[in-house]
Order: structure tokens, then C-alpha cells, then sequence
């Protein structure tokens, strides 16, 4: 049962929608997760204080902090859609990546998709997104070969 206790202060943690849900009907957390009646009391506890709040917005932000370091063009070009987009690449990729250019390579891969998947009713914002992207993609790929090949050549002793 601490797993699961702990998979769900995760899972909190790294979903605004998911805290809301549990504030709203409590239940939530029994149906989801394995947990004893203190573990969900004090999850319950958690996802009423506001400090849970202040929580989810430091994840998303350090989540967040690899794409926009390494992808400001496109960010920029996806102006508004970016949340969005954002979200829904979290939702289908809960667990981050510490490695700056794996999680950006990623999303990267999962952007292309999306982007060029939209067709006709694809935002003026997406259409100029894909180049960008591309390029920028590229240099993100560079950066990650370079990092492994670096980590390769180095040597513990």
C-alpha cells in the first residue's frame, strides 16, 4: 500500500486536474490507488492545502524548463496552442526525463506527430511551428549526441 500511496502523491503532484478531481469527490483516490484510511486522509489533507497548489506549478515548471530552454522558437510559435499541446504530451508521457535533451528530443518527436497530423484545420501558429521545430530538433539532436558520446569517453576511477 505505500506504493501506491506514493504513486499517487506522484501522480498529484503532476496533475492539476487529477487534485481538483480528488477535491471535489474524495473517492477518487480509493478507486485509483491502494491505500490504507491514514494514507488517504492524508492525501485528501495534501490536495486541500494550498500548498498543492504551489506543488503542481514547480513540476510543470521544471518540466517545462527543458522545452523552453531548448526550443524558445518554437514555443514562440505555438503561442497560444503551447499549454495545450503541452498538456497533452504530459498526459501521455507522465514519467519526465531529468536528461534536458532526452525530454526535448522526445516531446520533440511526439510535436512532429501532432503537428503534421493536424491537416486542414491545423492554426496558422502550427503550419510556421513545423519548420521551426525542425530546425530546432536538429540542433537538439546534435546537442544529445554529443552529451553521449561525452559521457561515453568518460572514465571513473
Amino acid at each position: 500500500m505505500l506504493a501506491d500511496f506514493q504513486q499517487a502523491l506522484v501522480d498529484l503532484t503532476a496533475s492539476p486536474d487529477l487534485c481538483v478531481a480528488v477535491r471535489r469527490d474524495a473517492s477518487v483516490l480509493r478507486a485509483r490507488y491502494e491505500l490504507t484510511p491514514i494514507e488517504a486522509r492524508r492525501l485528501e489533507s495534501m490536495v486541500a492545502h494550498p500548498g498543492m497548489t504551489c506543488s503542481c506549478i514547480v513540476y510543470r515548471a521544471n518540466r517545462l524548463a527543458p522545452l523552453a530552454l531548448n526550443l524558445p522558437l518554437t514555443c514562440r510559435a505555438l503561442g497560444a496552442s503551447l499549454r495545450g499541446l503541452v498538456s497533452a504530451y504530459w498526459a501521455e508521457h507522465p514519467e519526465g526525463n531529468a536528461h534536458f535533451f532526452v525530454e526535448t528530443d522526445r516531446f520533440c518527436r511526439w510535436l512532429a506527430r501532432h503537428l503534421y497530423a493536424g491537416g486542414a484545420d491545423v492554426a496558422a501558429a502550427r503550419l510556421g511551428a513545423r519548420h521551426v521545430l525542425a530546425h530546432e530538433h536538429s540542433l537538439v539532436m546534435a546537442a544529445l549526441r554529443e552529451s553521449e558520446t561525452e559521457a561515453a569517453a568518460t572514465t571513473w576511477h
